[in-house]
């Protein structure tokens, strides 16, 4: 008996605690009548860096900085092109 009762409170605690924070955290954006975010829902996206930009440009710069030091004209040609077929070039900088 002791057990189905645990149980019971269990669940109606438990129940309790998820409609709580159902009510208090946000489930979505709001907007205004202007179509805009509401301030509150934009304060923290501000403070997120660009992961993917950061990503792109570790990926791509030790590739530009072995470009720079190819001094033979055929080998850096043959360089360039080959980072503009393999998408490895940023957009912008261009052939040295």
């Amino acid at each position: 008996m002791k057990m189905i009762i645990s149980f019971v409170s269990g669940v109606i605690v438990c129940s309790l605690f998820l409609f709580t924070v159902k009510m208090v955290m946000p489930t979505r954006a709001e907007t205004n009548d202007s179509g805009e975010l509401s301030a509150n829902s934009s304060g923290l996206s501000a403070l997120i860096p660009d992961i993917e930009a950061i990503y792109r440009q570790s990926l791509i710069m030790p590739f530009e900085k072995a470009e720079k030091k190819i001094y033979d004209p055929d080998i850096a040609e043959y360089y360039s092109e080959l980072l503009d077929k393999t998408g490895l070039r940023s957009e912008k900088s261009g052939t040295p």
